[in-house]
């Protein structure tokens, strides 16, 4: 089990009109795991007394899958309407192979929050600390710096940024900055989410490095120092994140495991310094969890630092500790250009921002010419280029100083820096205006349903757009019309479950998945009040149509 993805939440039999609550649990478990076996969730109430055991089945995992398995049981007057401490087991059982194995053994603290049957965990609901990786994952050869955190309150992606710092300079802004992972009050109401940035610029090491191939990006194997991922949200920082780089390596005062999305991860100290202004109560700091775990020892899965750069090439750019030294990172330092005239640093940064420049017009220009309407893929083109934009302005701001006038060569013809600037902000404002587009367009074919639902339908259903999802209900019909959708009294969404695994064969990583099915399912009360919601999984390329009916 990985104990770094472990999540704990609140829900409410009442759904989004709760008169009480019950916990709610995420685990990551990883192969192998015994065959015909059940997840044993058993839970007390704050007076010790027994309040529910939970069984769900276990995927046969081998060695190295892993699946995500989330518990939550649903019964009928059977939630505590008062704050308070619970405890609880959770073990897998085989009566097939007489296995009974403890994985954790917790305890969780509940708050009372404003209003009737409002409640909330007193914390984070996710593992205290943060998490760092070199994400081989999506690239093995340069793998990117990634940070996850866990941060209370409601937050929203545009509202963040992070920034990482080396012995006190700035060194690069975050190419991505997500809220994921979201934790919830008794109501649905977000209380903490876990915030996980991305550097592009940044990478653990660059096994191509002598091909040319990143030569702008800040090796950190080739830079030693203290490092600090500052997050910063409402210009306030918020939460600093320290690390070290160590004769090339990231040093791991905590315990190291492995992660299936990204590969190894580091758990490492967050300090919360501010506020991030959240609306919700109570506020999450990274290190408050608001409950207490001991994983046990058997089921505990553990890597060392090794593992984090065992795809390192011994080949790879040898370690340069000069002081100072930002590894190849392109541009001058903050301020160096800001109202003076050209200096040697911007010049020298005018051809990296050119070839950007050129590849994004040479790639995006005629795509983003196209005139609406906009299919699926032109608006993912669309949202791919406003993902360049971080990159590119961080190279044009290099090149601020230099004038317009300045003669450049773009795809073999020659013209003119200002030019260039102007192409590349239409570009950017062409790929704005068609996704805002595509949004209006989305609402405009929603608006019929939505004038039909109410209640926890509508909830739901803004959750799960109909142009998003596929609609069934009992049986497996589909559901095609905003009428019929808003007389169902069962909706039912069915998604894929791949569970995958890998293998060393040769020296060759081999990877491979197995197909399986998940249908989620709720029911509705004529007024669109929700009384269940329950969910069944399995292996096979579909779901069998029992899967399409309420649980007997």
């Amino acid at each position: 089990m990985l104990s770094h993805d472990l999540r704990l939440s609140l829900g409410a039999s009442g759904g989004y009109h709760p008169a009480g609550w019950h916990p709610k649990l995420a685990v990551t478990l990883l192969g192998p795991t015994p065959p015909a076996a059940e997840l044993v969730w058993s839970v007390s109430r704050p007076d010790g007394v027994e309040w529910f055991c939970h069984r769900v089945p276990v995927p046969g995992l081998a060695t190295d899958q892993y699946a995500t398995v989330e518990l939550e049981r649903w019964g009928d007057d059977d939630d505590l309407d008062e704050p308070g401490e619970i405890s609880f087991t959770l073990r897998v059982v085989s009566e097939l192979d007489g296995v009974d194995q403890l994985l954790l053994d917790g305890r969780l603290s509940v708050l009372a929050l404003p209003g009737d049957h409002q409640y909330a965990i007193a914390g984070s609901g996710m593992p205290g600390g943060a998490w760092l990786c070199l994400d081989t994952v999506d690239e093995p050869d340069a793998p990117r710096l990634c940070l996850t955190v866990p941060v209370g309150g409601d937050l929203h992606d545009g509202q963040l940024e992070a920034h990482l710092f080396v012995d006190g300079t700035r060194l690069a802004p975050a190419t991505t900055v997500q809220a994921l992972n979201t934790v919830t009050a008794n109501d649905g109401s977000p209380t903490a989410q876990s915030v996980v940035t991305v550097f592009d610029s940044v990478r653990g090491w660059n096994n191509l490095a002598a091909s040319g191939w990143g030569g702008e990006w800040h090796l950190l194997d080739a830079r030693n120092g203290h490092y600090e991922v500052k997050l910063v949200r409402a210009a306030r920082v918020f939460c600093v994140v320290p690390f070290d780089v160590v004769d090339g390596r990231i040093v791991a005062p905590g315990w190291v495991e492995p992660d299936p999305w990204r590969g190894a991860v580091i758990c490492v100290q967050a300090s919360a310094v501010g506020t991030t202004e959240a609306t919700a109560e109570p506020s999450a700091t990274p290190d408050d969890p608001g409950f207490a775990v001991d994983v046990a020892a058997s089921a505990a899965v553990s890597r060392t630092i090794d593992d984090v750069y065992a795809l390192r090439h011994a080949s790879a750019l040898p370690l340069s500790q000069s002081s100072g030294d930002t590894g190849g990172l392109s541009g001058a330092p903050e301020g160096a250009l800001e109202g003076g005239p050209e200096t040697s640093e911007s010049l020298e940064a005018l051809q990296p921002y050119v070839d950007r420049a050129e590849r994004l017009l040479l790639t995006w220009q005629e795509e983003l010419a196209a005139p609406p309407p906009y299919d699926f893929g032109q608006v993912l083109a669309a949202e791919a280029l406003q993902r360049e934009k971080a990159g590119h302005d961080e190279l044009a701001s290099a090149v601020a100083a230099v004038a317009d006038e300045q003669p450049v060569v773009v795809a073999g013809e020659p013209t003119t820096l200002g030019a260039v600037r102007s192409r590349a902000a239409a570009l950017f404002a062409a790929a704005d205006a068609r996704v805002a587009l595509s949004q209006q367009s989305a609402d405009d074919v929603l608006a019929p349903y939505r004038a039909l639902l109410a209640a926890d339908k509508l909830a739901v259903f803004d959750d799960h757009p109909a142009d998003s999802f596929v609609y069934t209900t009992l049986d497996g019909q589909i559901i095609e019309t905003p009428e019929q959708l808003a007389a169902a009294d069962y909706w039912f969404f069915e998604g894929p479950l791949d569970l995958r695994s890998s293998a060393n064969v040769e020296g060759v990583e081999i990877t491979a998945s197995t197909q399986g099915w998940r249908v989620l399912g709720w029911r509705f009360a004529p007024d669109g009040t929700l009384l269940d919601r329950f969910e069944q999984q399995g292996l096979g390329p579909s779901a069998p149509l029992s899967a399409f009916r309420p649980p007997a």
